[in-house]
């Protein structure tokens, strides 16, 4: 199998290194056997895609064009994946008093902040007019209708 030299690939080099970025990214912290597990994954995914290219005769421009897509595209997915092992972590090993208090002490900081805010705007509003002038809203005879027969005169 012949290789091309890595200064005739720049593309499809950036869109392998893109990836590779954000998967260490969005698995940065993770456990290590975790993490490497799904950072082989997308190594796997990235040199399947190359074998694809190179038998169906594809140019690297277009397989970088593709892995940069598929990049963008599976943004969404990566950071579930990341938030159902943050999940997953936090079921088998449940917080502790530290981050159940500072749960509770950020919920009391938002309510507090939440009702500065209401007793604030309650005092900023304008007061309602006298009357709302009903006629003049629904037309004579809506207001007679709902009142009864207009009195003699």
């Amino acid at each position: 199998m012949m290789r091309v030299p890595a200064s005739k690939k720049p593309l499809l080099d950036c869109a392998i290194a893109a990836v590779q970025g954000w998967t260490r990214l969005y698995t940065w912290g993770t456990e290590p056997a975790c993490r490497d597990r799904r950072r082989q994954e997308i190594a796997s995914d990235i040199w399947e895609s190359q074998e694809d290219a190179r038998r169906r005769g594809l140019t690297s421009t277009s397989l970088a064009v593709h892995i940069v897509a598929r990049l963008l595209l599976g943004v969404a997915d990566d950071l579930l994946w990341r938030c159902q092992y943050e999940y997953d972590a936090a079921v088998a090993d449940p917080p502790s008093r530290w981050t159940r208090g500072a749960g509770c002490g950020a919920a009391f900081g938002v309510a507090v902040l939440w009702l500065l805010f209401v007793a604030t705007s309650l005092s900023a509003l304008q007061p309602l007019p006298d009357s709302m002038h009903l006629q003049r809203l629904y037309g004579q005879k809506s207001v007679r209708a709902a009142t009864g027969p207009a009195p003699p005169r």
